[in-house]
């Protein structure tokens, strides 16, 4: 049996068994949002008698969910400041706050009840040394070869060669076929809990058994400080971890996509930690990002034209990360604390321009990529097809490593994946079901989240939905489907409230956007306007405050029922950015429910700086 399918099927065994309904895509209901609070966790934790200290990202405290850990002084209890989720070092238990916060009123209530739990404490921790050994019996340690044999398997690995003695501290392994190695990631014991495995075939890097057990790939020189350096793959780690630097080395378990919240608490103990995760924009955004969940105040950057350490052939390390920068500025700063960014912004122009659309070229080029922080809307008359193209839209971004969240308000979960699956497929999925298994596997890995709403929903239940997704799933692109719906206009309602209303909403999402560092788009419909004029910023529903806080403004124009040789276009009327403006041909692909552009036959764009709005848009 596959060794990776042999462990999860020893981790599954004597768990709780849940029954979701059948589906493909992931869902964010609001009911899974605890309601949690900073000052909430600390009122709790003070009425139940629980002594504890405050750190970075986490509460610390006994661990007294079990009588097991009671006894044991290595059972810290690790409570999240944002989220309140918790996490035992010993037992390794873990869940949300409302368990936790339901499991002391228990023991208040029923002690009796509790006790006859206590055989089933260590189930979890039984499970994982069960996997753990299987890996331990079928792989071979690493510093066992000689100094040949290494360094032919880190060749056969691509991974640059450091010292052989280095081998003893890491504990690295390899399987009988030396086609997967073995890392160990550690937790905030210090105890393997997992190993993070390097495929030879396809390079692809996975984490065994479970990131829930909060282990990283880390390496503590002798003379180690309360510092760290978090990189983003093998290679980097290993790099930094052959240079001698005072500081510890880790590897954080998703790269630049995701920092789960399983492994704060093994990030906890240092006081400083400096962000080197690459030269790109996604490097740069994921930096900002993690250096907000982490504490901006002990976070220091990279600056990101300085290259990853496995690209330079000479560097001095020191140097670089004594140049590296604090992230946590106060309110008003100064050119000074900017400059770095600004110059680096220059030197990777082309970098910082944002993710670039593959299906709609036409589209990279007038607004020169998709970049967190700014706020697009959406807008075109009603029948154009708007929800099918920004799905389309957004799934080309995720494709491409864009976490992203779905607010469609108007239409079902299901429809909507269904729709982003076909565009996936590029086929008909009725003609095609016996390949659905298969898409719907790769549609899975895509990150992309539902929100669960539907229909008039309020702004705070919303965002809080938003900023939870953000900070659990590192959230870059947020898709609202349609303001309208979700305001649950209705005719009775006085024209100044509607307009109010809308005006609210768009200042929230304006606000969410710039603060947390993420792109919102939102589809907003028109006004009720004649059938044979074209649409413009001000034919956007409601007040003038959606065309000025948006960074773009993207009008489905459809002449194809007004003009015999009329055809569907988008027209960019707003660019922020560089100041393009422009139009795409849509070319609707029935069969796939695409709007995919075919390769150009002639030069599909004409871009100019942007125009006031009596003279004609080409």
């Amino acid at each position: 049996m596959n060794l990776i399918k042999l462990c999860d099927a020893i981790l599954m065994r004597n768990r709780p068994v849940y029954k979701p309904a059948m589906r493909f895509y992931k869902d964010l209901a609001f009911e899974d949002i605890p309601e949690v609070s900073t000052p909430l966790i600390k009122k709790t934790l003070s009425a139940n008698g629980i002594s504890f200290e405050e750190g970075h990202t986490c509460f610390i405290s006994k661990c007294n969910l079990f009588n097991n850990c009671n006894t044991d002084e290595k059972a810290k209890l690790y409570i999240n400041k944002t989220t309140g989720f918790y996490m035992c070092s010993l037992c390794k238990h873990s869940g949300q706050w409302g368990q936790f916060a339901a499991s002391l009123s228990l023991r208040k209530a029923k002690k009796s009840e509790a006790k006859k739990k206590n055989d089933n404490d260590f189930s979890e921790l039984r499970e994982l040394n069960e996997s753990l050994e299987i890996i331990t019996q079928s792989t071979q340690e690493l510093k066992s070869f000689d100094n040949v044999g290494f360094v032919n398997i880190f060749n056969k690995f691509k991974l640059p060669i450091i010292a052989h003695s280095l081998l003893e501290s890491l504990d690295i392994r390899i399987n009988s076929e030396q086609t997967i190695l073995y890392f160990p990631l550690r937790n905030v014991e210090n105890e393997i809990v997992g190993y993070r495995t390097l495929n030879s075939s396809t390079h692809q890097e996975s984490t065994l058994p479970n990131i829930q057990y909060g282990g990283l790939l880390m390496f503590r020189p002798i003379r180690s400080r309360d510092s760290a350096i978090l990189v983003p793959t093998i290679s980097d780690f290993l790099v930094l971890s052959n240079s001698k630097l005072s500081a510890s080395i880790v590897c954080l378990p998703n790269g630049v996509n995701t920092l789960s919240q399983y492994v704060l608490p093994s990030l906890e103990k240092f006081k400083k930690i400096i962000l080197w995760l690459g030269s790109d924009n996604k490097a740069w955004d994921s930096s900002r990002n993690f250096a907000r969940k982490l504490g901006e105040k002990r976070c220091s950057l990279i600056k990101p034209s300085e290259q990853l350490p496995h690209l330079q052939n000479v560097q001095d390390f020191k140097a670089i990360i004594a140049g590296s920068h604090v992230m946590w500025h106060k309110s008003i700063t100064t050119f000074g604390t900017l400059r770095a960014e600004v110059l680096s912004d220059l030197q990777n122009i082309d970098k910082v321009q944002g993710v670039r659309w593959k299906r709609f070229p036409t589209l990279s080029k007038i607004l020169m990529g998709h970049r967190r922080g700014e706020l697009t809307v959406l807008t075109g008359s009603t029948g154009c097809g708007k929800t099918t193209f920004v799905s389309e839209y957004s799934l080309d971004l995720a494709m491409q490593g864009v976490s992203t969240l779905w607010g469609s308000f108007e239409i079902r979960n299901a429809r909507l994946a269904r729709t982003m699956l076909q565009q996936m497929a590029g086929i008909p999925l009725g003609e095609n079901l016996h390949l659905f298994d298969q898409l719907a596997d790769e549609f899975q890995k895509l990150p992309i989240y539902f929100m669960t709403f539907h229909g008039q929903q309020t702004i705070k239940i919303v965002m809080e939905a938003v900023e939870h997704a953000t900070y659990i799933h590192d959230i870059a692109h947020v898709i609202i489907d349609n303001v309208q719906f979700m305001m649950g206009i209705s005719e009775e309602q006085k024209h100044m409230d509607r307009f109010w209303k809308q005006d609210t909403i768009i200042a929230a999402f304006r606000t969410f956007a710039t603060r947390m560092n993420c792109h919102v788009t939102l589809v907003i419909h028109p006004r009720k306007e004649r059938d044979d004029e074209d649409l413009t910023t001000s034919s956007i529903f409601g007040g003038a405050k959606a065309s000025q806080e948006a960074d773009n403004v993207l009008i489905i124009q459809d002449r194809r029922l007004t003009a015999i040789k009329g055809k569907k276009y988008l027209q960019v009327v707003k660019n922020r950015y560089s100041g393009d403006l422009g139009i795409m041909t849509l070319e609707f692909n029935k069969k796939a429910l695409s709007y995919a552009q075919k390769k150009p036959k002639e030069k599909a764009i004409e871009t100019r700086p942007e125009v006031s709005e009596s003279e004609e848009t080409s």
